[in-house]
């Protein structure tokens, strides 16, 4: 299964993909609102039997759900509801009740009646405890504190990781997305399932579960956000949209085929894995399967709906400052309504350059006789005129030829 060079638009139906995981989460929020979570021994509260099976009923390889059905069925139609049976070993058979300890005594003597039944013999009980509601809230406590904790150090090692160029922020954003939306999904179907199946609870079985898929989702998410990194590096002058598209196709065929391989082994568990083990192997497998689809379709998506957003940001700005006048411009000075319709005449520039005037000659006083009367002007003598040079100077080659001849 290769998708390298296929041409597949992912981002193109970015809102399909959200879409898809809105109506999981949906579904599962609705199933917890209406129904609530089915609460295992250990965050609730309860009591807790084991018994030994005779060996002449102890199940063969592969017969422990025969087992626990005669068992369900004879407790049930004792009045004890709301159990979770257990083999152990292969010779010991674990019932969890919702029994307080002060009703301890009561629930254990109708468990032991109604095992009878089953055994065809009375049952030796091996051991018995109690979990108060005191210690199931803190235990509930625990395991919230130890999902936000793992959430937020994940993220905080995404954000270090790949912080170049100031995107470390929005890797680890892309990742937690991820991450809320497989934990969002597994305890909302959880809830779906557990009102259908009063098998599956939420204990501390689930807890190591959710903790795994977290883990194995962002190892897929980590594997994905390398590539497109390394991409955008080498594809610096493509398309934002087209590098994250080639990224995904190039990292799809190893993240579908590392899931389907473990989701395959999951499968197989949870048809022979036994009733010990269901609850823990399905929420693997809702999860897994989950955090297989997060880490395609959603976190990278949520890299180009980022890139998306700041691009319309740029835009905005760049209209925003074309849009306002500068300062000094006609447009940015206010002017009055009563100086609106008055023009000032304007100065008429010459554009002919400006030329000095000659300075005057001083006035000369005309010649006088001894009576006083201006005399007559003296006509001056006329100036020869000066010959020409080719005239008056003769070079030394015509000299020469005058003195032949």
């Amino acid at each position: 299964m290769n998708f390298r060079g296929k041409n597949i638009d992912l981002v193109g139906k970015m809102g399909l993909w959200f879409g898809i995981s809105m109506a999981l989460i949906v579904i599962g929020l609705a199933s917890w609102a209406a129904w609530g979570l089915n609460l295992g021994i250990d965050f609730k509260g309860g009591g807790q039997y084991s018994y030994q099976i005779p060996v002449a009923r102890r199940p063969a390889a592969g017969g422990e759900v025969a087992l626990i059905q005669q068992a369900r069925a004879a407790l049930e139609k004792g009045g004890v509801d709301k159990v979770r049976l257990q083999v152990a070993g292969g010779q010991t058979l674990v019932v969890n009740t919702d029994a307080l300890p002060s009703q301890m005594a009561t629930q254990g003597a109708r468990v032991s009646t109604a095992l009878k039944e089953v055994f065809g013999e009375e049952p030796k009980l091996v051991a018995q405890q109690s979990v108060g509601p005191v210690i199931g809230d803190e235990l509930r406590r625990n395991a919230i504190n130890g999902v936000v904790i793992g959430v937020l150090l994940i993220a905080l090692w995404i954000y270090i990781r790949y912080n170049f160029a100031g995107e470390g922020l929005r890797y680890a954003v892309a990742g937690i997305v991820a991450l809320v939306h497989d934990v969002l999904v597994l305890i909302g179907l959880f809830a779906l399932i557990g009102h259908l199946d009063p098998r599956i609870e939420i204990d501390g079985a689930f807890i190591a579960a959710l903790l795994t898929v977290v883990g194995y989702s962002i190892n897929d998410s980590v594997v994905i956000f390398d590539r497109v990194r390394e991409n955008l590096k080498l594809r610096r002058k493509e398309p934002y949209n087209k590098v994250i598209n080639d990224s995904l196709l190039e990292t799809m065929s190893r993240s579908i085929n590392t899931g389907l391989t473990v989701l395959i082994m999951l499968f197989i568990l949870l048809m022979y894995g036994g009733e010990s083990i269901y609850s823990f192997v399905l929420a693997m497998l809702v999860g897994i399967a989950s955090g297989l689809y997060s880490s395609i379709f959603n976190a990278s998506m949520v890299l180009v709906a980022w890139h998306k957003w700041d691009e319309k940001k740029v835009a905005a700005a760049r209209a925003a400052r074309a849009g306002s006048p500068r300062a000094g411009s006609p447009r940015a000075t206010p002017r009055s309504a009563s100086a609106s319709n008055v023009t000032a005449p304007r100065p008429v520039v010459s554009t002919q350059p400006i030329v000095a005037a000659p300075p005057e000659e001083p006035a000369v006083e005309a010649a006088r006789d001894e009576n006083g009367m201006p005399l007559a002007p003296v006509a001056s003598a006329p100036r020869p005129a000066r010959a020409n040079s080719s005239d008056s100077y003769e070079g030394p080659r015509k000299a020469r030829a005058k003195r032949r001849f």
